[in-house]
């Protein structure tokens, strides 16, 4: 993976750029990794693995028995434990 600094990418955004259509680019900022810059090919597929990981992980445990069916009161349930959490900082 190509490495480049935020201050490179930023002055040299079209080389940037370039490099990410190639492979993906971390970019750091004074030595430490700060981001990955992938293509939209790149990003779209690691979008469907992870909708397929889901969906498989789903399946498995329904036919482990993991499942509870969704009643309105089991919906109810849920939204009162979603709502009685605590904000976030």
């Amino acid at each position: 993976m190509k490495t480049m600094s935020a201050t490179l990418a930023s002055k040299e955004f079209g080389r940037f750029i370039d490099a990410a259509q190639r492979e993906p680019v971390l970019l750091t900022r004074k030595d430490r990794p700060v981001a990955v810059t992938v293509s939209v090919a790149d990003w779209e597929e690691l979008v469907a693995l992870r909708i397929e990981r889901g969906i498989a992980a789903g399946l498995t445990e329904a036919a482990e028995g993991r499942v509870t069916e969704m009643t309105d009161d089991a919906t109810e349930q849920r939204l009162a434990r979603f709502r009685a959490r605590p904000p976030e900082a």
